[in-house]
């Protein structure tokens, strides 16, 4: 018992400085797709640091492809290496699923993969990011590049 208890407060006291340099970000942004078909949408994007070159992010978001009449609604998750600066590069994988609202037929939900390039300025606990995503998903009508730019707020 003894022990256990000496285990858990040297692990809590090793992880304190872990936490005191991660953080939380939301942020709200536009999205830009170009694939078979052009779209506009928005998403909105919960980040959080760790370690300070590390991130993990999970979206949920709203395309509409007005020249087919589709809807998409990406869900994804991914994890970034970022270099901790004022302006900040990242890059990351991710995997998403993808819900699809569209008369035609074959463009079914479905889920893929997805690789990112990005950077984000902060300044205290608001900045802006900006982004570029390659999407891969199973069926490849909505293969292709989406560019993200948005404002975020930190805490």
């Amino acid at each position: 018992m003894k022990r256990t208890t000496i285990a858990t407060l040297l692990l809590a006291a090793a992880l304190i400085p872990i936490a005191a340099r991660a953080d939380t970000s939301l942020t709200g942004y536009g999205t830009y797709w170009e694939a078979d078909s052009t779209g506009k949408g928005l998403g909105v994007r919960l980040k959080k640091t760790f370690l300070g070159f590390g991130a993990v992010e999970g979206r949920g978001g709203y395309v509409s492809f007005d020249d087919i009449d589709t809807e998409l609604i990406p869900l994804d998750v991914s994890i970034n290496l970022r270099l901790p600066f004022m302006i900040s590069p990242y890059a990351g994988v991710g995997a998403a699923y993808y819900l699809t609202s569209s008369d035609l037929p074959g463009l079914d939900n479905t889920s893929g993969y997805f690789g990112q390039i990005g950077v984000e300025a902060t300044f205290v606990w608001i900045g802006a990011m900006a982004e570029v995503r390659f999407h891969d998903l199973e069926g490849s009508y909505f293969d292709g590049n989406s560019y993200n730019l948005g404002v975020l707020i930190k805490w």
